[in-house]
C-alpha cells in the first residue's frame, strides 16, 4: 500500500524500519581499561582526599581557615611620566 502526504509518498513503516537497523550495525566499543584505575595511588581509587596535596594547597591557612592561601594582591606600579621642564 503506497501512502502519500501532501503529494510525497511515504515509506511503509517496514521498510524505513529496516533501513535504520542497517545503519545502527556498529561494533562494540573496546571495553574500558581497568588496568589504570588499579595502579593508581589506593587513595584515588576510592576518592580519598591526599593530606599532602591538601596541605600545600591551604598553606598557611591550614586548620585555620576554609579558605586556601593565596599571594597578596599585586598593586600596578604607577605609570612613568615624564613632564615637560618647567611644569
Amino acid at each position: 500500500m503506497d501512502v502519500s502526504i501532501n503529494q510525497h509518498a511515504v515509506l511503509a513503516f517496514d521498510c524505513l524500519s529496516r533501513a535504520l537497523a542497517t545503519g545502527s550495525q556498529q561494533p562494540a566499543a573496546p571495553p574500558p581499561v581497568l588496568d589504570a584505575v588499579a595502579n593508581d595511588p589506593s587513595n584515588r581509587q576510592v576518592g580519598q582526599y591526599n593530606f599532602s596535596a591538601l596541605s600545600h594547597r591551604m598553606g598557611s591557612n591550614l586548620g585555620k581557615s576554609v579558605y586556601p592561601q593565596r599571594p597578596p594582591a599585586a598593586v600596578p606600579a604607577p605609570p612613568a611620566v615624564q613632564l615637560a621642564p618647567g611644569h
